[in-house]
């Protein structure tokens, strides 16, 4: 499996987050929610944002303050980024999130990502938890955060996607079970 690197990107490669979003390919997962999101095409699970709404919106994240992060998935063998990590204060917890572009799904780019994510949060930013949700059907989403320490919770929850009912289920790894899982 290749390693991957994370990196904060500089607002001069905000073209490839811009790209992502508005691939329909790449934001499929996200269609059929009913998000409150500005630019939201609940069709496709693209977001468009104006240049002016992705330069508020690096503003915002890229603060490099410890309950926040934001970063651009790397593979050693290819020379721009293949997607994006992250992780925001949600309550008492952390919201993650991951994103690979569609060209690049399949390899094992994720589960990588997420490890290098999981030493962020909890060896250097001192973060207690990761929580991601999926639909039931993301199989291979849910299998690779298993794979990576995550659990699945009890905290399941009914949304509807393209007005279905639909599964949702939380995957979490609090920095015990990290630490547990790396042996320290």
């Amino acid at each position: 499996m290749e390693k991957v690197y994370l990196k904060v990107p500089n607002i001069n490669e905000l073209h490839f987050r811009k790209e992502w979003l508005n691939n329909p390919d790449t934001m499929s997962y996200n269609a059929g929610f009913d998000l409150d999101i500005k630019g939201y095409d609940k069709n496709t699970g693209t977001i468009t944002l104006t240049d002016e709404e992705l330069f508020n919106w690096y503003h915002r994240w890229i603060n490099h303050e410890p309950d926040r992060y934001y970063a651009y998935i790397y593979s050693e063998s290819i020379n721009e980024p293949i997607g994006e990590i992250y992780y925001y204060p949600d309550n008492e917890t952390h919201s993650m999130g991951i994103l690979i572009d569609y060209k690049y799904r399949g390899k094992g780019y994720s589960y990588e990502a997420l490890i290098e994510l999981e030493k962020i949060a909890f060896e250097k930013n001192n973060i207690n938890e990761l929580l991601d949700e999926f639909p039931l059907s993301r199989e291979s989403a849910i299998k690779t955060f298993t794979k990576a320490g995550f659990i699945i919770t009890n905290n399941d929850k009914i949304e509807k996607i393209f007005n279905k009912e639909t599964i949702i289920k939380q995957l979490q790894i609090t920095k015990e079970m990290y630490y547990k899982k790396e042996g320290k």
